[in-house]
């Protein structure tokens, strides 16, 4: 090793210490209960993204465990294991693959990277396992959740003095449903929220000149293998047994239909290209989406089918160049 790579490495443990410092601080300000407390807590993997990617996986290392040693020093166990599992480990291993290629050639000048279809495979599949291994931790039971929220909306409603508020016989059928759908909706959430910060570290690290990896044109290659439609049909079908099989079929169901979802949407981007209203078909997709949820399923339908009708692939021929 020469002293080049030595001191690139001292920089990069430094750096990697700095972004889980960072990460952990974004990760505690939801406790702050501040209106930036849950953005802040949302970008928390921001820093190990990019201290991963631009600068390798010791540094990445050393950013999880100086986040899991911050968190465990001056908040609580409980909490530096959340960081840990949920978000700093997974991101870093992300981004590890993200780096992850050998070269091509002698001089190393070109390379093959790993595939940006494994690494979204791995990310669906590591959410669901971080999702089910955060119910565990916590304890997470239905009907005592269901209980405590009814609990807490029924004092408020009594505090605040309003007439005709929601008894808790009247709020827990509600309650129950929502405490079901909780798992599924937050793999959901969760999936997009990696692959958005994932992105975005991505891109920081390519302005700073540091991303050797070149673009992986992700509306033309983001895909799942098709076995993952049989895990979600599967998981889909089992997330309405009122057991915590069920629980953990919606997490996986959740993380799976939503990683289809997403690859919908490069779809979408594929077969609009070109069109003189894809800004207003892609703007009216996504905000609709966020306010209503519902345009998720044919996407969700437009995913699984691609990859064994070759939708993107028929219509990139069609279109030679795009």
């Amino acid at each position: 090793m020469t002293a080049r790579d030595s001191e690139t490495n001292v920089n990069g443990l430094i750096l990697g210490i700095a972004a889980g410092a960072a990460s952990a601080l974004l990760f505690a300000a939801v406790t702050s209960g501040g209106a930036l407390g849950t953005p802040l807590f949302f970008m928390s993997a921001l820093p190990v993204a990019i201290v991963t990617i631009g600068w390798g996986t010791l540094a990445g290392i050393a950013a999880v465990l100086a986040g899991f040693l911050g968190l465990l020093a001056f908040v609580s166990w409980k909490a530096a294991l959340l960081h840990a599992l949920v978000i700093a480990a997974p991101m870093a291993f992300y981004a590890y693959l993200v780096g992850l290629g050998r070269p091509l050639d002698a001089e190393g000048n070109d390379f093959e990277w790993y595939p940006l279809r494994r690494i979204f495979t791995a990310m669906v599949l590591v959410t669901a396992a971080t999702i089910v291994a955060v119910g565990m931790i916590i304890g997470f039971d239905v009907q005592a959740t269901a209980s405590d929220v009814a609990d807490m909306l029924v004092s408020m409603g009594q505090n605040s003095g309003e007439f005709g508020t929601p008894t808790r016989e009247e709020l827990m059928p509600a309650l129950l449903i929502y405490m079901r759908l909780m798992p599924l909706a937050l793999a959901m959430f969760w999936l997009v929220l990696t692959a958005f910060n994932l992105w975005l570290g991505g891109r920081i690290v390519r302005l700073s000149g540091r991303l050797k990896r070149g673009d992986d044109a992700i509306a033309e290659t983001l895909s799942l293998p098709f076995w993952m439609a049989v895990v979600f049909v599967v998981a889909a079908l089992l997330a309405s047994l009122d057991t915590s099989v069920g629980l953990v079929a919606g997490v996986i169901a959740g993380a799976a239909g939503m990683g289809f979802a997403l690859v919908g949407f490069a779809v979408l981007h594929v077969f609009v290209r070109g069109n003189p209203a894809a800004p207003l078909i892609l703007g009216v997709t996504y905000g609709a989406t966020f306010v209503l949820s519902i345009p998720l399923i044919p996407l969700a339908i437009a995913g699984i089918l691609d990859g064994p009708l070759g939708l993107r692939a028929k219509r990139l021929n069609k279109r030679p160049g795009a």
